[in-house]
């Protein structure tokens, strides 16, 4: 009987500023760990230990750098040096640590909507604003005007999807270890957040249709999970590495094998969360085995400006995120 393939993790993160590579790691692993052994203690010690192999595609300090220059407020937020990149501005990830504490400290049993409600009651809740982005960006996909929405609201995220040489860059942060991980035979988990789905789907894209990565036919990611996924998006799905090839050319071709799809109550960046039915050619044409948009779910994390549905280490430290990579550390 041949041994099972290593599992491995390969996490590729979303959009906005960021701190530096071995920060943001750090931060991550805390949610991650908390949100897998609130379902299953042994799957955790696995990424724990090292005997699932995790890997972060980090791509925070071209995020950094795009947002310096984007006109905004961003550069607030970048306090520290970045070491690992020429010292240049980045987030300090000591601000998150009072946040995360909280969010870690959370009861398993207590992610409910009661008690999503009552939470809301007693921190800042700025979620009207979302519900206010959820009716542009609807009002914007009608009039064809998304592309502009996006460019005003997220300029990293519109950089990626407009700009080629931006594209390249980021895409290459998370081509390189999946090709790694792809080549060697491993059961892979690719996890994306946010921007992080778009940037996981091109390169999935890329590799399973141009000939430069034929050596990778047949290998396949067993679990994409996506979270905060804004590939629902007609705006953003116009703008993806395959939007204008033939519709033959469409879509990762069996390089993945199952697609699951979480979302948050709430979370103004996939407002469309049915992935399923926007990519039901992509499964009627047998491309992947499964697409699954799992029950929306209530996140929790108060940062400064009040809740934040869409955080990152509010979906990781979630024990319903949490119990399906336990369920494939174990399959």
């Amino acid at each position: 009987m041949e041994p099972s393939p290593p599992k491995h993790l390969i996490f590729v993160h979303g959009r906005s500023t960021k701190p530096s590579r071995k920060e943001k790691e750090r931060l991550v692993r805390a949610a991650l760990l908390r949100g897998v052994e609130r379902n299953d203690r042994a799957a955790a010690e696995k990424i724990r230990s090292g005997k699932v192999k995790f890997t972060l595609a980090y791509f925070g300090d071209v995020n950094n750098r795009l947002l310096r220059r984007s006109g905004t407020d961003a550069w607030k937020w970048m306090a520290k040096k970045d070491p690992d990149h020429g010292n240049a501005l980045c987030e300090d990830g000591a601000y998150y640590d009072d946040a995360l504490a909280k969010a870690l400290a959370r009861p398993t049993e207590a992610f409910t909507r009661t008690d999503y409600r009552e939470w809301l009651g007693k921190v800042k809740d700025f979620r009207a604003i979302d519900e206010i982005a959820s009716v542009a960006s609807g009002v914007a996909n009608f009039l064809g005007l998304s592309d502009e929405l996006v460019r005003r609201t997220s300029p990293d995220m519109a950089a990626y999807l407009t700009r080629r040489t931006v594209g390249s860059e980021i895409r290459t942060r998370v081509q390189e270890p999946l090709r790694e991980a792809l080549s060697q035979g491993h059961d892979v988990c690719l996890l994306a957040h946010s921007m992080g789905c778009l940037v996981a789907y091109d390169v999935l894209w890329k590799f399973s249709r141009l000939s430069e990565y034929r050596r990778l036919r047949g290998k396949e990611v067993s679990l994409w999970l996506t979270l905060g996924n804004p590939l629902g998006d007609p705006g953003v799905r116009s703008n993806l590495y395959d939007a204008h090839e033939p519709e033959e050319s469409r879509f990762p071709e069996n390089i993945i094998d199952t697609w699951i799809n979480m979302s948050a109550h709430d979370d103004f960046i996939c407002h469309d969360s049915d992935i399923a039915d926007d990519f039901r050619d992509m499964k009627r044409r047998g491309y992947v085995r499964r697409i699954l948009d799992r029950p929306k779910i209530y996140t929790f994390w108060e940062g400064s400006g009040g809740a934040n549905p869409h955080k990152l280490y509010a979906y990781l430290n979630h024990p319903a995120v949490g119990a399906e990579i336990a369920r494939w550390i174990h399959a």
